[in-house]
């Protein structure tokens, strides 16, 4: 993919001209302190924003090639400006897709000047928490993630310095699993300060999808992978599961937000098929019928879908709770005239869930653990043909990520039937518009005899 490297043009300073006074006597001057008095330097101060450049230096995170000299790779800031989709996020809105977005939410600006848009499509902060220069045209850039640099960036290079030091510090400590799937999902999937709502989608916004460690395991890794503790504990199955329970906490954060906002019924929350589709001749969904009234909206399972097979193993009684919360939540939500009771189910859900995720995170993921979820997932398929398109997606997004678990230790298993299967459920869902739960199912028999 062809990047392009932003070049920032250096300002000329106009210098005023000083009127000459009048000469005076010389007055004799004390002479100056001894250095040893001088001011020191102020130290830094945690919470500020140095800016991308800040990190570009080459012997720090700027070499364009990996220096194996320290414990990172020392090629961090090339990595993402060279390759990563975050790199360009900011460009993105300079496309006919975003204005035709902005205009049809009637936003004053352009959609690159737009708070809506900058604040996931940059590092958008407050300019008096800015220390550096940090440009719009940075897109995602390194603060957005590892955290306001000004508290540790000159400190953690020295000789005994902690990464515990430097959370402390300011740095947001991407190797605790539910921390670094918060920080994804405050823009992929959203919160209280930023989301892709119904008017976003209804305007032209693609519509998001998103797994952990599926998503971080195909960006381009500027970071030293490998076998040891800290990865294992920290990418791989166990991250898909954690983000899985932390997708399906922040979704119902979200679900108790709207259910108490100005613009309750969000229809973000629901599944899109029941309203977004022909009503011509008898399609699958008319065939199939309806969990409720026909023709009600739908809240989507979708980050219940997979997550309810990892709660079950992980906690048999909290997955029988969590079932009836979820068929209480999608029975408000359908009938969009209770909002206090869908907030109320929505609380206590996400406080299960909540207590839940620590059990989650301790599960065993040997290869033999991991191919027997896979079997569990492919297996679902009652669920699946009730379902969306949406909850078809995590399933896919799932079973790859798991895969790739798999993969790690066997990469002959790359090009096998399990790999092809998994691609061919992924044809299924390229397109939402034509996507039949019956060929996903059928899909997933495939994959499941591949197993």
């Amino acid at each position: 993919m062809k990047r392009t490297m932003i070049f920032f043009a250096l300002t000329a300073v106009a210098v005023a001209g000083i009127a000459q006074q009048p000469s005076k006597p010389a007055t004799p001057q004390p002479p100056p302190p001894p250095a040893a008095t001088a001011p020191a330097t102020p130290p830094s101060v945690p919470g500020h924003f140095d800016g991308v450049a800040s990190c570009a230096n080459s012997g720090c995170h700027g070499s364009t090639q990996p220096l194996n000299a320290a414990r990172v790779l020392q090629n961090e800031y090339y990595t993402w400006l060279s390759s990563d989709r975050h790199a360009q996020a900011y460009n993105v809105l300079f496309s006919e897709r975003s204005a035709r977005v902005a205009r049809n939410m009637r936003l004053k600006g352009k959609a690159y000047q737009e708070t809506v848009c900058l604040d996931c499509h940059s590092t958008n902060v407050p300019a008096r928490i800015v220390s550096g220069k940090v440009d719009p045209e940075d897109g995602v850039q390194c603060e957005a993630c590892h955290g306001p640099a000004s508290g540790w960036r000159a400190e953690h290079t020295m000789a005994g310095w902690t990464h515990e030091q430097s959370v402390a510090r300011g740095m947001i400590d991407l190797r605790n699993v539910p921390t670094r799937a918060s920080g994804c999902l405050s823009c992929h999937l959203g919160n209280d300060k930023k989301e892709v709502d119904h008017e976003l989608i209804a305007s032209g916004h693609p519509i998001l999808a998103f797994e952990l460690d599926n998503y971080t395991e195909t960006m381009p890794p500027h970071w030293r992978r490998g076998k040891d503790t800290v990865t294992a504990e920290t990418h791989g199955a166990r991250a898909f599961a954690v983000g899985q329970a932390v997708a399906f906490s922040q979704s119902l954060d979200n679900l108790a937000r709207h259910a108490r906002g100005e613009k309750w019924p969000e229809f973000s929350d629901m599944s899109c098929i029941n309203c977004h589709h022909s009503l011509e001749g008898s399609g699958w969904r008319q065939e199939r019928g309806w969990p409720g009234r026909a023709g009600l909206p739908a809240w989507s399972p979708q980050h219940w879908a997979v997550l309810r097979l990892l709660v079950g193993r992980a906690n048999p009684s909290a997955r029988a709770q969590l079932d009836n919360d979820v068929a209480i939540i999608a029975t408000r939500v359908g009938h969009m005239n209770d909002s206090n009771g869908v907030f109320q189910t929505a609380v206590e859900a996400r406080h299960v869930i909540d207590g839940v995720t620590p059990q989650i995170a301790s599960l065993s993921w040997r290869d033999d653990d991991v191919r027997t979820l896979m079997r569990t997932i492919a297996g679902d398929t009652d669920f699946i043909l009730t379902s969306d398109v949406h909850s078809a997606e995590q399933t896919a997004l799932a079973l790859q990520s798991l895969a790739s678990a798999l993969t790690r230790s066997n990469p002959k298993l790359l090009k096998s039937p399990m790999t092809e299967a998994i691609d061919a459920l992924f044809a299924e869902i390229q397109n939402r518009e034509r996507y039949e739960p019956a060929r996903f199912v059928q899909k997933l028999g495939t994959l499941r005899a591949a197993l």
